[in-house]
């Protein structure tokens, strides 16, 4: 019967922490679909400006990637960007 017991107990267990991982993912895909939308703003808006100004598009892609990232980071760890 004792065996029975802790058998259940430890079904529990795992069955908890299972909700609790897949709560934790949905947590995580929020908070980086908040990022994701910003960094596209970030980037569309400054590819389109850096290519009105006559650049390459190479150049405004990796110009725009490094500063939208840079911002992007920044702002996950709550700073103030360089610019």
């Amino acid at each position: 019967m004792a065996k029975k017991m802790i058998a259940v107990f430890l079904m529990c267990i795992v069955v908890m922490a299972a909700l609790q991982f897949t709560t934790a993912n949905e947590e995580v895909a929020k908070y980086e679909a908040k990022f994701d939308a910003k960094y596209k703003s970030c980037y569309e808006t400054c590819e389109k400006e850096c290519l009105e100004k006559g650049n390459g598009q190479s150049f405004c892609e990796v110009k725009c990637d490094e500063d939208c990232d840079e911002k992007e980071t920044a702002d996950k760890l709550h700073i103030k960007p360089a610019h």
